[in-house]
């Protein structure tokens, strides 16, 4: 068993991502420290292969070979293994928060289609759906930057957090 994650992104600007970090540098404070914003809808998926290479030739298949994640007149997509992280570039710290909704049942659904009418069988056990969203930010370390990333992504108030309602919502930060 593998894990393997699929982040799609729109190949325009993304407006969401924009206003969101407009919103957050203007309103609520992070002008000197939110240095870029970037979404992308996440996806991670359990499957049946032996090798990481395997998982993500299945996870290129499904994002090209399936209408459930890409539509490739709009979408751009990039797979990494579970282990593998995003790269830093050297201007700052970079968080990653993952937002995920639990009583949301589109992933079930798309697991279903896999499993189903689309072939995949049990070569594709589970799937987890949510919005990633990766901060760049101006900060000394990583904990700093994972203590920013919970501050502007968890709403506690109408000047506080911005990209998850703890109410209904779950995050994982990175």
């Amino acid at each position: 068993m593998q894990t393997v994650e699929l982040l799609v992104k729109l190949k325009i600007p993304d407006v969401t991502a924009l206003t969101a970090a407009g919103a957050l540098r203007r309103r609520m404070g992070f002008e000197g420290v939110l240095t870029s914003l970037a979404r992308a809808d996440y996806y991670r998926l359990e499957v049946a292969v032996d090798t990481p290479e395997e998982a993500l030739a299945l996870a290129r298949d499904l994002a090209e070979n399936t209408n459930v994640f890409v539509n490739p007149n709009k979408h751009v997509y990039e797979v990494r293994t579970g282990t593998q992280a995003a790269a830093q570039d050297g201007s700052g710290r970079r968080a990653a928060v993952l937002v995920t909704d639990p009583l949301d049942g589109s992933a079930q659904g798309a697991l279903s289609a896999l499993q189903g009418r689309l072939g995949y069988g049990g070569r594709v056990s589970g799937l987890l759906k949510g919005v990633l969203w990766t901060l760049e930010l101006a900060c000394e370390n990583d904990a700093e930057a994972r203590r920013l990333a919970e501050e502007i992504a968890v709403t506690r108030s109408r000047e506080q957090g911005l990209l998850l309602n703890p109410h209904f919502q779950e995050c994982e930060i990175r």
